[in-house]
C-alpha cells in the first residue's frame, strides 16, 4: 500500500524491539487482498512508556486495534477494562480492541495458534502427555489452550520445565487451578516420558546454543514443535528430524492466529478468506530453507 488516505483504519503492533515482527506484512497482505482500507504499523515502545502510550493511542478514533508484541503482553492485562479467560489465566494478552462503548478489552490467541498448528500437522495432543520447555508468556498461553477441555479435548498431562527457580511452578499452579487437566512441574528437560514436546524458550536463536532437550531420549512415536520463528529450521528441529521424528517450526502457530485476529477486529470476511487459503501468508514468512514445505500435503487430525 503506497497511498494511505485520511480515512484509513490503523492497527498497531507495539513492541521493543519490533524490527523482526512479521505480522504487519501478513496483515497488510490480507487487507490488500480483501480490499480493506486499513494498515498495520509496527511501533517501538519502551516498557516504561507502554501504559501511557496505550491509553493515548486509542484516543485516535481510527486506531481500531492492536496486536501486542514482547515484552508488553503481560503489561497490558492491568491496563484494560476486561479480557478473556485465557488471557487472565496466562497473565498476558496479545490483542486489544476498543468496544462500541469505548472500553478497551483484550484476549490471547497464542494458544489457538498452537492448537491450529498441531491439528494441521496431525500432531496429537488430546489425551496425551505434553512437555512444555519454558514457563514464560508464550509457554503459559500454550499450556492454557492445551489444558482446555481436560483429558477429552485437551492434553491428559502437561508438564512445564524451566531452569529459573519457581517459574514453572507458578505457571503450572495457575493452569492447574483453572482446568481439569493434570498440570505439573517437570524435574528436568528429559523428554523420554512424553508424547509431544514443545519448545517455548528462546534457546536455538544463537548458533552456539545447546539443544533445550535431548531428542535422543524422545520416544519413537513422539513429536516436537519449536515455536521459534527465527533461525528455522533450528538445530532442535533438525536433530529431531534426523531421528525420523515429526518436528515442525513455529511459523504455523502465527499463521493459525490470523483468522482469530480478523474475527476479533470485526473483519469477518477477511477471517473467512484466511481460513479458506493462507498459503500466500506462508510464502511471506517461510525462509528459503523451508520454502518446499509450504505446499506439502498435511495430515489434519480427524481427517
Amino acid at each position: 500500500m503506497t497511498d494511505i488516505p485520511g480515512n484509513t483504519d490503523l492497527y498497531l503492533i507495539p513492541g521493543d524491539p519490533v524490527i523482526n515482527v512479521r505480522l504487519p506484512r501478513m496483515c497488510n497482505a490480507v487487507f490488500e487482498r480483501c480490499a480493506i482500507n486499513a494498515v498495520m504499523l509496527p511501533v517501538q515502545v519502551r516498557a516504561r512508556d507502554f501504559a501511557v502510550w496505550l491509553k493515548a493511542s486509542f484516543l485516535a478514533r481510527n486506531v481500531k486495534g492492536m496486536v501486542i508484541a514482547p515484552p508488553h503482553k503481560p503489561l497490558a492485562v492491568d491496563l484494560l477494562d476486561g479480557c478473556g479467560l485465557f488471557a487472565r489465566v496466562a497473565g498476558s494478552v496479545n490483542v486489544i480492541r476498543r468496544t462500541h462503548t469505548g472500553d478497551l478489552e483484550g484476549d490471547l490467541f497464542d494458544g489457538e495458534g498452537i492448537v491450529g498448528a498441531l491439528d494441521r500437522f496431525g500432531m496429537a495432543f488430546r489425551g496425551q502427555r505434553v512437555l512444555i520447555l519454558g514457563a514464560g508468556v508464550s509457554a503459559a498461553a500454550i499450556g492454557v489452550s492445551l489444558a482446555e477441555g481436560g483429558g477429552d479435548n485437551g492434553a491428559r498431562h502437561i508438564a512445564f520445565y524451566d531452569p529459573a527457580p519457581g517459574k514453572a511452578a507458578g505457571v503450572a499452579a495457575r493452569i492447574d487451578a483453572a482446568f481439569d487437566t493434570r498440570v505439573s512441574v517437570a524435574a528436568s528437560a528429559d523428554p523420554a516420558d512424553y508424547d509431544l514436546v514443545i519448545n517455548a524458550t528462546s534457546v536455538g536463536l544463537k548458533p552456539e546454543d545447546e539443544l533445550p532437550c535431548d531428542v535422543g531420549r524422545m520416544a519413537p512415536h513422539a513429536a516436537l514443535f519449536d515455536i521459534l520463528l527465527r533461525n528455522q529450521p533450528t538445530p532442535l528441529v533438525q536433530a529431531a528430524r534426523a531421528r525420523g521424528l515429526r518436528a515442525e517450526p513455529g511459523f504455523e502457530m502465527l499463521i493459525q492466529q490470523m483468522s482469530h485476529y480478523m474475527d476479533y477486529f470485526g473483519l469477518e470476511e477477511a477471517a473467512e478468506f484466511v481460513r479458506q487459503d493462507c498459503d500466500f501468508l506462508r510464502e511471506l514468512i517461510y525462509p528459503a530453507a523451508l520454502a518446499g514445505e509450504i505446499h506439502r500435503p498435511v495430515r489434519h487430525i480427524g481427517a
